[in-house]
């Protein structure tokens, strides 16, 4: 009986050293966390503002993420050149805890995008320790090794979690004790923030040396590189397939890219680095599809990355810098940067580097004057000074700097384009109204702010004259995506939609697009004047319409989604 208390003494005694060293190894860490999980509780007991303590929750999770990045990293480098002490370590977690919290909480000056801070710190974690040195390998079974933990945390928290809770629910409906609800969200804010990250935090290894010890067993390492083998590098090469296809196409019809295309070719990219980083070890060369992809996949990026250039550049000189095409262009940057270091002989194949060049973009992407939300706001700006200082404007420019209007009261950025005599420049305005009226904008033809949407209503009775057209066609609606059929008195079929800013039209001989004018898809809300004929031609041939309403979104470019009205048109046209 005494050996067996002995034992189980013992026992404890060898968890609690565990969780000791937790503490020593981690301390700044675990102090975040812990001031995390009591101002969760302050906001679920709505104690104080909210939109001040969920950034402070914010800022603290991203200043953990950051000082845990710092004291792996500082430990890998101590393991191998033995120069970085553990006071050293501690005061480096420190400094880059409180930089990780004060990007978060001036995010308004800084202009930070806490979601994309907070993801590259994610990301950073497990890379950190091998920033300053490491082998791929070793990289990897790291990786693997936190994954694990991170998924036992989980399991953990749930088990915790859902046990606690029944324990209550248990003694409510037993002997009728009364449980307060946001009991229930406390002890999921503490298991959350607190008791799982403990727990992950206890199996984080401390040897960065796991290329030998971190080996997947055989039905792990099947079942990755089959997931590698049939699904990751037959995809990879069709999707390499179909874009470059899509290049020959513009290259010989002469269009450019669409919007789209550069969404595409930035998920190419980042499923083709994934699957690199991932299922490269357990694929094998002698399947014909995966030799292709291991060999050549650095030659299948610069065609699509140079569609992605054309439709970046295409968007951004049209309509400014937004976050999502800064994004979009960073992307591409760190896609170039990746297939350029497959030149030199040391990096080429190098998983770190393919990890960290994007989570390094993502850092520096998100905050400060180089940071996505700062030179969106710069170009809005420049590009919306730029349309209003010109002496004269149609409707499409009215319309876009009102749309670059909206987006600077978004970011809360009126006051810089505020114009110097107008009103004090200093001074934010309130909404877009006065600031447009002082630069001599209608804010009536703004969309609701925040949408991107128009709409135009055309009121009153209109009289039209037949003159040049035989045909009336009363009461058409038409929408993109949906043909909407007549049958003429001939006995032909014409059937019409909408496609970009044109309205189709098509019969058995032909079939024809008729660009509308401009300012019918500028940004506009609301009712508009009276309704007026509008003659369209193209290739010889004459159409009239009068509108009754429209609609269409503005973004990425104005473009038509439904129309109805009255149409006009001769019938030999169509024979």
């Amino acid at each position: 009986m005494s050996a067996s208390i002995g034992n189980r003494l013992r026992q404890r005694l060898r968890e609690m050293a565990s969780y000791r060293d937790v503490l020593v190894r981690f301390p700044v860490v675990i102090a975040l966390l812990l001031v995390a999980t009591f101002v969760a509780n302050l906001l679920i007991e709505e104690i104080g503002s909210a939109a001040l303590v969920w950034r402070a929750l914010m800022g603290l999770a991203c200043a953990a993420l950051a000082a845990l990045s710092a004291t792996l990293g500082l430990e890998a480098l101590a393991s191998r050149r033995e120069m970085v002490g553990a006071g050293m370590r501690q005061l480096t977690a420190v400094i880059a805890g409180a930089f990780g919290f004060c990007l978060v909480w001036f995010q308004d000056a800084l202009h930070t995008s806490t979601w994309l801070l907070a993801f590259a710190l994610v990301a950073l974690v497990p890379l950190s320790p091998y920033l300053a040195g490491g082998s791929g390998t070793a990289f990897r079974g790291f990786l693997g090794r936190l994954t694990f933990a991170f998924l036992l945390s989980c399991i953990g928290w749930n088990l915790l979690g859902i046990g606690l809770s029944l324990v209550f629910v248990s003694l409510n409906l037993l002997f009728g004790l009364e449980v307060p609800f946001q009991l229930y969200a406390h002890i999921a804010a503490i298991t959350a923030l607190l008791f799982a990250p403990l727990f992950w935090l206890a199996l984080i290894p401390d040897s960065f040396y796991l290329a030998d010890d971190c080996r997947l067993d055989r039905l792990s390492a099947r079942a990755i590189g089959a997931l590698g083998e049939w699904i990751a590098a037959p995809l990879i090469l069709v999707y390499a397939l179909i874009l470059h296809a899509y290049a020959v196409k513009c290259l010989l019809g002469g269009g450019l890219p669409n919007g789209q295309s550069g969404w595409l070719v930035s998920g190419f990219g980042v499923c083709l680095l994934v699957a690199l980083i991932v299922c490269r070890p357990f694929m094998r060369e002698e399947r014909a599809l995966v030799r292709v992809l291991l060999r050549y996949w650095p030659w299948v990026l610069p065609v699509p990355l140079v569609l992605v250039v054309i439709a970046v550049a295409q968007r951004i000189g049209a309509y400014g810098v937004t976050p999502e095409r800064y994004l979009l262009a960073a992307l591409a940057t760190v896609l170039a940067v990746v297939v350029l270091l497959q030149v030199f002989r040391r990096s080429r194949g190098d998983i770190r580097l393919m990890a960290a060049v994007p989570v390094v973009t993502m850092l520096v992407a998100s905050f400060g004057p180089q940071g996505a939300e700062w030179t969106s706001i710069r170009s809005q700006g420049n590009r919306f000074l730029a349309i209003v200082e010109q002496p004269a404007r149609d409707a499409e420019q009215t319309g876009q700097a009102l749309a670059a209007l909206r987006y600077l009261e978004d970011a809360g950025e009126l006051g810089r384009v505020a114009p110097t005599g107008g009103m004090p420049a200093s001074e934010a305005p309130s909404g877009i109204g006065p600031l447009a009226r002082a630069w001599g904008l209608d804010p009536s033809l703004a969309a609701t702010a925040g949408s991107d949407r128009y709409s135009r209503v055309y009121s009153g009775s209109t009289g039209v004259a037949l003159e040049g057209f035989d045909l009336l066609l009363n009461a058409v609606d038409v929408s993109a995506g949906r043909q909407t059929e007549v049958t003429l008195p001939t006995g032909e079929l014409l059937r019409l939609t909408v496609q970009g800013r044109e309205l189709l039209v098509s019969a058995q001989a032909r079939s024809i697009g008729f660009a509308l004018p401009r300012q019918m898809t500028a940004a506009s809300t609301g009712s508009a004047a009276e309704a007026t004929l509008v003659t369209l031609r193209k290739d010889g041939v004459s159409i009239g319409l009068l509108p009754v309403t429209l609609s269409g979104s503005l973004t990425p470019e104005p473009t038509l989604d439904h129309l109805s009205g009255t149409v006009l048109l001769n019938a030999r046209d169509w024979r």
